[in-house]
């Protein structure tokens, strides 16, 4: 879908969702943009990165956004397109993505009007990306209070969801560290390769999106650890679970040994002591205790309870 929306005397904003192959030739056509660009802003899965075109005066720009995904309440990252060229700035979003147009709008609108009616298109790109960086803060912290909360019943029952959850978490900050180190490198390349011809307010903006940028790195990284922390806690109170069961089977089955062993003695067809006897029955289980007793006290004083 191709909307096309006015932001002042100097932007035309062109919205591109799930865009269809028919559009795309519109888009080649009508706004002469070429298959490598709308392959880069198309692709599902490609990287942030920067290009800019000499010949043709058009920055692209690739960026990585945090979005919910619709299964489990989960958090993946996700591509956008940005491509400024001349007045005409082009958003590429897909259907879990499309978020950042009513974003677009919402910073648009909380604009002074001096301000709004003089922005170039480069400054709402600028000024999107700074939300969308400080997005991601609002998912590391939810991650992180979801992480402090399993970490609280640590010292309670494990259970398989507090164990699924740490996964969940995990892969979360897989997303997040991959997408921010990716987005830093291009907004430091953009710094680089633009910065001398970008305005001073421009330069000021890209530097503020590139703090904020690694800020939520430093973020990330740090709850990567501390998830990496709490499922190693998991891990070995899961192992020493694993050993006390183990543990109390071994004892269990040595116990149980003794009695086969008295009475498969005295269930041969044999002559064995206190066979004729009125308490022979009495006898072996007074036997059998005696040898269940020492068999403890065996592992008791080879401190095999203690390890």
């Amino acid at each position: 879908m191709i909307k096309t929306d006015k932001i002042n005397q100097n932007i035309n904003w062109v919205q591109v969702t799930d865009c269809l192959p028919v559009e795309k030739k519109t888009l080649k056509q009508e706004y002469h943009l070429t298959t490598e660009m709308l392959y880069y802003a198309l692709d599902h899965h490609e990287r942030p990165r920067m290009e800019y075109y000499d010949d043709e005066q058009i920055l692209l720009i690739i960026f990585d956004v945090a979005e919910p995904t619709r299964f489990n309440g989960d958090i993946a990252a996700e591509p956008i397109g940005l491509i400024i060229h001349g007045n005409t700035l082009f958003t590429f979003t897909a259907n879990q993505t499309n978020f950042v147009n009513p974003l677009i709008r919402s910073v648009v609108d909380k604009l002074p009007q001096l301000q709004r009616d003089n922005a170039s298109p480069l400054d709402i790109v600028l000024k999107t990306m700074y939300q969308l960086a400080i997005q991601y803060f609002d998912y590391i912290n939810h991650v992180n209070s979801i992480r402090t909360s399993i970490q609280r019943n640590l010292r309670g029952r494990t259970n398989k969801a507090a164990i699924n959850q740490l996964l969940n978490l995990q892969t979360d900050l897989v997303y997040f560290l991959t997408s921010l180190s990716a987005n830093n490198d291009m907004l430091t390349m953009l710094k680089r390769k633009l910065g001398k011809t970008l305005s001073d307010d421009d330069n000021d903006a890209l530097d503020d999106v590139i703090v904020e940028i690694q800020q939520g790195l430093s973020m990330a990284q740090m709850a990567n650890q501390a998830a990496q922390q709490v499922a190693g806690a998991y891990s070995n109170l899961l192992d020493s679970n694993l050993n006390t069961t183990m543990k109390f089977l071994t004892v269990f089955s040595i116990v149980l040994t003794v009695p086969n062993i008295v009475f498969g003695f005295y269930g041969e067809n044999v002559k064995l002591p206190f066979m004729d006897s009125p308490l022979a029955w009495q006898i072996t289980i007074v036997i059998t205790a005696i040898l269940v007793v020492v068999v403890l006290l065996i592992m008791r004083f080879s401190d095999f309870f203690n390890r």
